[in-house]
């Protein structure tokens, strides 16, 4: 994903990576003109924003800095704990901070989508969530089908946490009411998303795919060029999408 979104900037007639987080010791990127360093106050010191898409173990430490740098942060980062997520939750009140485990505006709008079904549908349609992705995913289900999860279950008010049933071994079977999830790792899937609503007589399906990564980095993108403009506080891609849906300078 950092790559993907080197390449997203490179692009950009408007924008400018000035720095790259790297690991100590790693090799150097192809931007010769950046800051690259392991330390984070370096890092951020030249940015008006900055993007994460490193991984939960590492995203506390790119939340601390950015609050102490005061500069907002747009982080995709999938499978945060509770913690971090109080973390991100605190340091909002202090920067901007746009949070989304999946930076597609496709998926922002499947997740309206879901809100709506589920919401006229109800508990009478049983549900289901399949999602596939590449081999080399950690987290499954995946933060994006936990989202869309969470979003069908309040819609039904439901409380997400009693519903959810995922059984990676299938020694369980769901219990009527239920969001039953099915997961699969295969090849080098981007992402695939789908949402069924069952009943006796018809089914209705709900699915998103994404053919490359390009598509996550340039939501990022445009995240950080809003979330510029944004008072401190804690935003998802839905916000963006509402306010693009007011004011298309942001398309």
């Amino acid at each position: 994903m950092g790559q993907e979104v080197q390449r997203c900037i490179a692009e950009s007639k408007e924008l400018q990576l000035v720095s790259i987080w790297v690991r100590d010791g790693s090799a150097k990127t192809s931007c010769a003109s950046c800051v690259q360093s392991p330390s984070l106050p370096a890092v951020l010191s030249p940015a008006d924003v900055a993007i994460d898409f490193t991984l939960p173990a590492a995203t506390d430490q790119v939340i601390t800095a950015a609050v102490e740098a005061r500069i907002p942060i747009v982080c995709g980062v999938s499978g945060l704990t509770v913690e971090g997520r109080q973390q991100m939750a605190d340091a909002s009140k202090e920067i901007p901070i746009l949070y989304d485990r999946n930076m597609s505006f496709g998926v922002a709008v499947m997740q309206q989508l879901v809100q709506l079904a589920g919401s006229a549908l109800g508990k009478n349609f049983e549900a289901e969530i399949h999602e596939t992705h590449h081999v080399h995913k950690i987290d499954a289900p995946s933060g994006t089908a936990l989202h869309l999860g969470e979003t069908l279950a309040a819609s039904r008010g439901q409380n997400f946490a009693d519903v959810y049933h995922y059984d990676e071994a299938g020694d369980s079977l769901p219990v009527r009411g239920d969001i039953h999830y099915k997961v699969e790792r295969c090849g080098d899937v981007p992402g695939e998303h789908t949402v069924l609503f069952k009943s006796g007589n018809e089914t209705l399906s709900l699915t998103h795919k994404v053919t490359n990564r390009h598509v996550f980095a340039d939501g990022a993108i445009r995240a950080a060029r809003w979330l510029v403009t944004q008072s401190p506080g804690l935003y998802s891609l839905q916000d963006l999408v509402a306010d693009t849906n007011s004011n298309r300078k942001y398309v």
